[in-house]
């Protein structure tokens, strides 16, 4: 789980699991098709006999923990109590620390100043501090986004709005404002050919079904917010767990949002489009589009179902699905790291998630594991 070493983490907002992905699905790989791939997938980072040993081996991985405690600031946190059974939860026994607030709310002073709009609405999307309620931080994050036209300002305005439409301005940040503040992007087009089929409404359906054909990447944007907070975060590594603190918070928040469902254009290129050959066209084209450039795990992902919805060539998808095995094999482990040595990694990992996108910083993450 994202940052777990630093235990009471886990109760600052809601809980998700960013610094490994999910376990990676069952899969043949020994069917005639994947043993090419999978030689070339492989090929990319090979799993060594006993990872455990060879992080604990790494310089990073075992630091002196007493003193890595007293560097990063974790016993400046709020403590908590330990549980005494499985199922019972831990509660805070000691409220943070003035300098641990204070250095949270530096980071809050940094975001707010920022000449990037990004960072404005990441001040009020994390709300350090608890300076609004969790409602209050969302009518700001909306105020912030229909002001703006920077598409991960809007992305975000649109997705707190997919969670709360009843927040005033949400009405104006739609899925066609965010494809408008976004040229190129795919993303709000899934969610518009959603609408569209929903309504009966055969030419939107044309028109998003091009525009998808068309686009030239599939942003999320699903780490921009966590990648302002990480920017932001002091030098001084004395504060480093008051600002993962921060960092931990915004990622559970981001990943709390909806986002547009994948089924609608699945549905739509099923059996070469339904057997309308343009349409068949386009959805290999979305499927490329995919495969090549997307900034997170699931629309890559998705790039081979879809090719296999539309034409029936599994290849792709077995591809993608052995590089994802790879992805899950080589998450960096624990073993040996410190509770700030654990703080330190993720946010570097999360850091190069914000400035690569996922795909191609988990890529970057197997290579480290590649044994000399």
């Amino acid at each position: 789980m994202l940052l777990a070493g630093a235990g009471w983490w886990l109760v600052r907002g809601p809980a998700v699991a960013h610094g490994a992905p999910p376990h990676a699905p069952d899969i043949d790989i020994d069917t005639p098709s994947m043993r090419a791939q999978r030689e070339a997938v492989i090929a990319l980072a090979t799993m060594p006999d006993d990872p455990w040993t060879l992080a604990e081996t790494l310089p990073a991985s075992a630091p002196d923990k007493a003193a890595d405690k007293e560097a990063c600031g974790l016993e400046d946190g709020p403590q908590l109590s330990k549980p005494g059974s499985h199922d019972e939860e831990r509660v805070q026994t000691r409220a943070p620390t003035p300098r641990f607030l204070g250095a949270q709310a530096r980071i809050d002073a940094a975001l707010r100043t920022s000449a990037d709009p990004l960072d404005r609405i990441a001040a009020d999307f994390v709300n350090a501090g608890d300076m609004r309620t969790w409602d209050g931080s969302d009518e700001a994050v909306v105020q912030q986004a229909t002001a703006s036209t920077d598409p991960r300002v809007v992305s975000l305005g649109h997705a707190v709005c997919m969670r709360a439409p009843a927040i005033d301005g949400c009405a104006a940040l739609t899925a066609a404002r965010w494809a408008q503040a976004d040229p190129g992007n795919g993303m709000p087009w899934v969610e518009l050919l959603a609408q569209a089929q929903a309504r009966g409404d055969d030419a939107g359906v044309q028109q998003a079904m091009a525009s998808l054909a068309a686009s030239t990447r599939f942003d999320m944007h699903l780490f921009a917010v966590p990648g302002a907070v990480i920017r932001a975060l002091p030098e001084n590594d004395r504060d480093l767990a008051a600002g993962g603190d921060l960092v931990t918070r915004t990622v559970g928040r981001a990943a709390a949002l909806p986002y547009p469902t994948f089924r609608p254009l699945l549905d739509a290129c099923r059996n070469e489009g339904g057997g309308d050959a343009q349409r068949a066209r386009q959805c290999v084209a979305v499927s490329d589009t995919m495969y090549a450039h997307s900034d997170t795990l699931i629309p890559y992902l998705i790039s081979g179902n879809l090719l296999q919805r539309t034409t029936g060539d599994a290849t792709r998808r077995e591809a993608t699905r052995a590089e994802y095995q790879v992805f899950t094999a080589h998450w960096s482990p624990a073993t040996g790291l410190s509770p700030c040595g654990m703080i330190r990694e993720e946010v570097r990992r999360l850091r190069r998630n914000a400035e690569i996108g996922e795909v191609e910083a988990m890529r970057e993450e197997s290579r480290r594991f590649v044994p000399p």
